[in-house]
Protein backbone atom coordinates (compact mmCIF):
# COMPACT_ATOMS: atom_id res chain seq x y z
CA UNK A 1 0.00 0.00 0.00
CA UNK A 2 1.22 3.24 -0.83
CA UNK A 3 -0.15 6.57 1.75
CA UNK A 4 -0.62 9.91 0.96
CA UNK A 5 2.60 12.09 1.55
CA UNK A 6 0.20 14.29 4.58
CA UNK A 7 -0.45 10.98 6.03
CA UNK A 8 3.18 9.92 6.35
CA UNK A 9 3.78 13.27 7.81
CA UNK A 10 1.34 13.15 10.19
CA UNK A 11 2.51 9.44 11.30
CA UNK A 12 5.54 10.43 11.70
CA UNK A 13 4.78 13.48 13.54
CA UNK A 14 2.65 11.51 16.23
CA UNK A 15 5.41 8.85 16.19
CA UNK A 16 7.94 11.71 17.18
CA UNK A 17 6.05 12.99 20.34
CA UNK A 18 5.28 9.28 21.81
CA UNK A 19 8.34 10.01 24.44
CA UNK A 20 6.68 13.27 24.97
CA UNK A 21 4.99 14.03 28.66
CA UNK A 22 2.80 16.42 26.48
CA UNK A 23 2.06 13.62 24.52
CA UNK A 24 -2.33 14.01 23.28
CA UNK A 25 -3.21 10.33 23.49
CA UNK A 26 -6.87 11.16 22.94
CA UNK A 27 -6.15 13.45 19.83
CA UNK A 28 -3.95 10.56 18.92
CA UNK A 29 -6.60 7.87 19.08
CA UNK A 30 -8.55 10.28 17.28
CA UNK A 31 -6.33 10.76 14.19
CA UNK A 32 -5.85 6.31 14.16
CA UNK A 33 -9.75 6.36 14.20
CA UNK A 34 -10.48 9.03 11.45
CA UNK A 35 -9.02 6.78 8.24
CA UNK A 36 -7.89 2.98 8.40
CA UNK A 37 -4.85 4.23 5.96
CA UNK A 38 -3.39 6.28 9.45
CA UNK A 39 -3.35 3.20 11.18
CA UNK A 40 -1.23 1.60 8.42
CA UNK A 41 0.45 4.61 8.20
CA UNK A 42 1.69 4.94 11.61
CA UNK A 43 1.71 0.96 12.27
CA UNK A 44 4.72 0.94 9.08
CA UNK A 45 6.32 4.03 10.68
CA UNK A 46 7.07 2.86 13.95
CA UNK A 47 8.50 -0.45 12.75
CA UNK A 48 10.60 1.53 10.75
CA UNK A 49 11.37 3.49 13.51
CA UNK A 50 12.47 0.23 15.05
CA UNK A 51 14.65 -1.04 12.54
CA UNK A 52 16.29 1.99 11.29
CA UNK A 53 19.22 2.14 12.94
CA UNK A 54 19.98 -1.43 11.79
CA UNK A 55 18.98 -0.24 8.54
CA UNK A 56 20.03 3.53 8.09
CA UNK A 57 23.38 2.78 7.41
CA UNK A 58 22.35 0.24 4.22
CA UNK A 59 20.09 3.75 3.33
CA UNK A 60 22.90 5.98 3.17
CA UNK A 61 24.97 4.10 1.16
CA UNK A 62 22.01 3.89 -1.48
CA UNK A 63 22.70 7.91 -1.37
CA UNK A 64 24.23 10.13 -4.05
CA UNK A 65 27.95 11.19 -2.95
CA UNK A 66 27.45 14.31 -2.92
CA UNK A 67 29.98 17.05 -1.00
CA UNK A 68 27.06 20.03 -1.00
CA UNK A 69 26.83 21.38 2.25
CA UNK A 70 23.28 21.11 2.68
CA UNK A 71 22.78 17.77 1.08
CA UNK A 72 25.14 16.27 3.57
CA UNK A 73 23.06 17.83 6.51
CA UNK A 74 20.51 15.66 5.48
CA UNK A 75 22.80 12.49 5.27
CA UNK A 76 24.26 13.45 8.62
CA UNK A 77 21.04 13.54 10.22
CA UNK A 78 19.97 10.19 8.68
CA UNK A 79 23.02 8.70 10.39
CA UNK A 80 21.83 9.48 13.73
CA UNK A 81 18.64 8.44 14.47
CA UNK A 82 19.81 4.96 15.45
CA UNK A 83 21.15 5.51 18.77
CA UNK A 84 19.60 7.18 21.63
CA UNK A 85 15.62 7.84 21.12
CA UNK A 86 15.39 11.26 21.78
CA UNK A 87 17.43 11.67 18.62
CA UNK A 88 14.82 10.05 16.24
CA UNK A 89 13.05 11.33 13.66
CA UNK A 90 15.11 14.18 13.65
CA UNK A 91 14.91 14.63 10.39
CA UNK A 92 11.12 14.58 10.13
CA UNK A 93 11.01 18.63 10.55
CA UNK A 94 13.36 18.50 7.59
CA UNK A 95 10.86 17.26 5.35
CA UNK A 96 11.03 14.18 3.36
CA UNK A 97 12.36 14.82 0.32
CA UNK A 98 14.65 13.88 -3.09
CA UNK A 99 16.69 10.24 -2.56
CA UNK A 100 15.79 10.17 1.51
CA UNK A 101 12.10 10.29 0.76
CA UNK A 102 12.82 7.52 -1.98
CA UNK A 103 14.28 5.35 0.40
CA UNK A 104 11.84 5.89 3.08
CA UNK A 105 8.63 4.66 0.47
CA UNK A 106 10.64 1.30 -0.13
CA UNK A 107 11.18 0.91 3.72
CA UNK A 108 7.01 2.06 4.71
CA UNK A 109 5.70 -0.05 1.91
CA UNK A 110 7.33 -3.41 1.98
CA UNK A 111 8.38 -3.04 6.36
CA UNK A 112 10.33 -6.81 7.25
CA UNK A 113 8.25 -9.82 8.30
CA UNK A 114 6.16 -9.77 11.56
CA UNK A 115 7.42 -12.85 12.21
CA UNK A 116 11.26 -11.86 12.64
CA UNK A 117 12.26 -11.00 16.24
CA UNK A 118 14.01 -8.12 17.05
CA UNK A 119 16.11 -8.22 20.14
CA UNK A 120 16.70 -5.18 22.54
CA UNK A 121 19.84 -5.59 25.04
CA UNK A 122 20.37 -2.78 27.60
CA UNK A 123 23.64 -2.34 29.38
CA UNK A 124 24.03 -1.95 33.51
CA UNK A 125 23.67 2.08 33.01
CA UNK A 126 21.47 2.44 30.31
CA UNK A 127 17.43 2.29 29.92
CA UNK A 128 15.61 2.02 26.29
CA UNK A 129 12.50 3.28 25.44
CA UNK A 130 10.89 1.47 22.21
CA UNK A 131 7.25 2.11 20.33
CA UNK A 132 6.01 -0.92 19.55
CA UNK A 133 4.27 -1.96 15.82
CA UNK A 134 0.35 -1.06 17.23
CA UNK A 135 0.89 1.99 19.11
CA UNK A 136 2.31 0.58 22.24
CA UNK A 137 4.99 2.15 24.58
CA UNK A 138 7.76 0.09 26.00
CA UNK A 139 10.60 1.30 28.48
CA UNK A 140 13.39 -1.63 29.11
CA UNK A 141 15.37 -1.18 32.04
CA UNK A 142 19.33 -1.45 32.45
CA UNK A 143 20.60 -5.16 32.59
CA UNK A 144 17.70 -6.77 30.77
CA UNK A 145 17.54 -8.65 26.71
CA UNK A 146 13.63 -8.27 25.30
CA UNK A 147 12.87 -9.22 22.19
CA UNK A 148 10.02 -7.97 19.93
CA UNK A 149 7.98 -10.34 17.27
CA UNK A 150 4.37 -10.72 16.18
CA UNK A 151 3.94 -7.01 14.15
CA UNK A 152 1.01 -5.30 14.98
CA UNK A 153 -0.40 -7.79 17.34
CA UNK A 154 3.45 -7.60 19.63
CA UNK A 155 4.31 -10.64 21.24
CA UNK A 156 7.17 -9.80 24.07
CA UNK A 157 9.99 -12.18 25.44
CA UNK A 158 11.65 -10.94 28.52
CA UNK A 159 14.66 -13.20 29.15
CA UNK A 160 16.03 -10.70 31.52
CA UNK A 161 15.45 -7.66 33.45
CA UNK A 162 12.62 -5.40 33.27
CA UNK A 163 9.81 -3.52 30.94
CA UNK A 164 7.17 -1.39 31.92
CA UNK A 165 4.32 -1.20 29.15
CA UNK A 166 1.64 1.69 27.80
CA UNK A 167 -1.05 0.48 25.85
CA UNK A 168 -3.88 1.86 23.91
CA UNK A 169 -6.06 -0.88 24.29
CA UNK A 170 -7.27 -2.34 20.71
CA UNK A 171 -10.20 -5.74 20.96
CA UNK A 172 -8.91 -6.69 18.05
CA UNK A 173 -5.09 -6.84 18.72
CA UNK A 174 -3.54 -8.03 21.92
CA UNK A 175 -0.11 -7.56 23.57
CA UNK A 176 1.32 -10.51 24.82
CA UNK A 177 3.90 -10.36 27.26
CA UNK A 178 5.84 -13.90 27.73
CA UNK A 179 8.54 -14.32 31.40
CA UNK A 180 9.69 -16.91 33.08
CA UNK A 181 7.50 -19.33 31.88
CA UNK A 182 4.15 -17.02 32.59
CA UNK A 183 1.99 -14.97 30.13
CA UNK A 184 0.96 -11.36 30.60
CA UNK A 185 -1.82 -10.50 28.26
CA UNK A 186 -2.99 -6.73 28.37
CA UNK A 187 -6.17 -5.75 28.81
CA UNK A 188 -6.05 -2.01 28.18
CA UNK A 189 -3.38 -0.56 30.71
CA UNK A 190 -0.15 0.19 31.97
CA UNK A 191 2.01 -2.11 33.58
CA UNK A 192 5.13 -3.51 34.55
CA UNK A 193 6.92 -7.05 34.21
CA UNK A 194 10.09 -8.33 36.21
CA UNK A 195 12.11 -11.16 34.77
CA UNK A 196 15.31 -11.71 37.23
CA UNK A 197 16.70 -14.37 39.23
CA UNK A 198 14.02 -16.75 39.12
CA UNK A 199 11.27 -14.00 39.84
CA UNK A 200 8.37 -13.09 37.89
CA UNK A 201 6.60 -9.98 39.15
CA UNK A 202 3.71 -8.01 37.29
CA UNK A 203 2.45 -4.90 38.77
CA UNK A 204 -0.25 -3.15 36.95
CA UNK A 205 -0.83 0.84 37.41
CA UNK A 206 -3.90 0.94 35.49
CA UNK A 207 -6.41 -1.09 33.39
CA UNK A 208 -6.07 -5.13 33.76
CA UNK A 209 -4.09 -7.77 33.08
CA UNK A 210 -4.06 -11.59 32.64
CA UNK A 211 -1.67 -13.63 33.97
CA UNK A 212 -1.54 -16.97 32.88
CA UNK A 213 1.38 -20.24 33.45
CA UNK A 214 2.71 -20.87 29.54
CA UNK A 215 0.22 -23.75 28.16
CA UNK A 216 -2.50 -22.84 30.69
CA UNK A 217 -6.29 -22.88 30.04
CA UNK A 218 -8.31 -19.48 30.80
CA UNK A 219 -9.11 -21.11 33.88
CA UNK A 220 -5.74 -20.42 35.08
CA UNK A 221 -5.49 -16.84 34.86
CA UNK A 222 -5.34 -14.59 37.65
CA UNK A 223 -6.68 -11.22 36.87
CA UNK A 224 -4.75 -8.11 37.93
CA UNK A 225 -6.23 -4.62 38.28
CA UNK A 226 -4.55 -1.05 38.73
CA UNK A 227 -2.85 -0.99 42.15
CA UNK A 228 -2.55 -4.47 42.39
CA UNK A 229 1.02 -6.60 41.71
CA UNK A 230 2.08 -10.72 41.57
CA UNK A 231 4.87 -11.86 42.99
CA UNK A 232 5.56 -15.71 41.34
CA UNK A 233 8.87 -17.89 42.13
CA UNK A 234 8.08 -20.22 39.70
CA UNK A 235 10.60 -22.78 40.73
CA UNK A 236 9.10 -22.86 44.22
CA UNK A 237 5.45 -22.94 42.79
CA UNK A 238 5.03 -19.46 44.74
CA UNK A 239 2.51 -17.03 43.56
CA UNK A 240 1.42 -14.00 45.88
CA UNK A 241 -0.75 -11.14 45.49
CA UNK A 242 -0.50 -8.03 47.09
CA UNK A 243 -1.82 -4.38 46.83
CA UNK A 244 0.85 -1.75 45.75
CA UNK A 245 0.72 2.51 44.81
CA UNK A 246 -0.07 2.71 40.94
CA UNK A 247 2.16 5.79 41.17
CA UNK A 248 4.96 3.25 42.20
CA UNK A 249 4.38 0.99 39.24
CA UNK A 250 7.73 1.48 37.23
CA UNK A 251 9.63 3.38 39.26
CA UNK A 252 12.98 2.06 38.38
CA UNK A 253 12.43 4.34 34.95
CA UNK A 254 12.63 7.49 37.31
CA UNK A 255 15.94 5.96 38.56
CA UNK A 256 15.04 4.98 42.16
CA UNK A 257 13.33 2.02 43.82
CA UNK A 258 10.08 3.11 46.48
CA UNK A 259 9.01 0.62 48.75
CA UNK A 260 6.62 0.82 51.25
CA UNK A 261 6.33 -2.15 53.88
CA UNK A 262 7.77 -4.66 51.33
CA UNK A 263 9.72 -8.09 52.49
CA UNK A 264 13.39 -7.83 52.39
CA UNK A 265 13.29 -11.15 49.94
CA UNK A 266 11.67 -8.77 47.32
CA UNK A 267 14.07 -5.98 47.72
CA UNK A 268 17.12 -8.21 48.01
CA UNK A 269 15.18 -9.23 44.57
CA UNK A 270 14.98 -6.45 42.99
CA UNK A 271 18.83 -5.25 44.10
CA UNK A 272 20.21 -8.01 42.53
CA UNK A 273 19.36 -6.55 38.89
CA UNK A 274 21.79 -3.90 39.54
CA UNK A 275 24.41 -5.11 41.45
CA UNK A 276 27.06 -7.30 40.67
CA UNK A 277 26.15 -9.99 42.81
CA UNK A 278 23.24 -11.79 43.91
CA UNK A 279 21.49 -11.32 46.82
CA UNK A 280 20.00 -13.61 49.66
CA UNK A 281 18.18 -12.73 52.72
CA UNK A 282 19.10 -15.46 55.61
CA UNK A 283 16.27 -16.78 57.49
CA UNK A 284 17.50 -14.22 60.55
CA UNK A 285 16.37 -11.08 58.51
CA UNK A 286 13.43 -12.82 56.78
CA UNK A 287 10.77 -10.92 58.86
CA UNK A 288 12.11 -7.55 57.62
CA UNK A 289 10.60 -5.25 55.63
CA UNK A 290 11.41 -1.96 54.35
CA UNK A 291 9.52 1.43 53.61
CA UNK A 292 11.43 3.76 51.71
CA UNK A 293 13.30 5.29 48.18
CA UNK A 294 16.70 3.79 46.99
CA UNK A 295 18.28 5.49 44.57
CA UNK A 296 19.58 2.95 41.76
CA UNK A 297 22.60 4.95 40.30
CA UNK A 298 25.00 2.55 39.14
CA UNK A 299 23.73 0.07 41.60
CA UNK A 300 26.93 -0.36 43.23
CA UNK A 301 25.09 1.87 46.60
CA UNK A 302 21.92 -0.48 46.76
CA UNK A 303 22.90 -2.74 49.66
CA UNK A 304 24.93 0.45 51.32
CA UNK A 305 21.25 2.56 51.21
CA UNK A 306 19.53 -0.45 52.87
CA UNK A 307 21.68 -1.01 55.20
CA UNK A 308 21.35 2.24 56.64
CA UNK A 309 18.02 2.40 57.79
CA UNK A 310 17.68 -1.54 58.30
CA UNK A 311 19.31 -3.84 61.33
CA UNK A 312 21.06 -5.96 58.99
CA UNK A 313 24.34 -6.88 58.24
CA UNK A 314 26.06 -8.15 55.07
CA UNK A 315 28.96 -10.86 54.11
CA UNK A 316 29.75 -11.90 51.13
CA UNK A 317 30.33 -15.30 50.19
CA UNK A 318 31.44 -17.26 47.36
CA UNK A 319 30.25 -14.12 45.39
CA UNK A 320 27.14 -13.84 46.93
CA UNK A 321 26.02 -11.55 49.31
CA UNK A 322 24.28 -12.40 52.35
CA UNK A 323 21.94 -9.89 54.13
CA UNK A 324 21.84 -11.03 57.75
CA UNK A 325 20.02 -9.73 61.00
CA UNK A 326 21.59 -8.19 63.64
CA UNK A 327 18.87 -7.67 66.13
CA UNK A 328 17.01 -4.90 66.80
CA UNK A 329 18.15 -0.80 66.25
Amino acid sequence: MTYARTTIDAAAAWHAQLESPDMAWDAFGDWLDADPSHRDAYDAIAVLDAEIGETGPAIAKLLPANDDDQHGDHAEDLTVIGPPSNTRWRWVGLGIGGALAAGLAVMVVAPSSEGAAQVYVTGRGETRAVALADGSRMQIDRGSRVSVSGGRAPVIEIAQGAASFAVRHDPARVLMVRAGGYEIRDLGTRFDVVSARGRVAVTVAQGTVSVTPTGGAAADATVLKAGQGLDIVPGKQIAQRRDIDPGRVADWTDGRLDYDGAPLALVAADISRYADSSLVVDPSAANLRFSGVLTIGDGSRLVDQLRAVLPIRVRRVDGVVHLGGTGAR
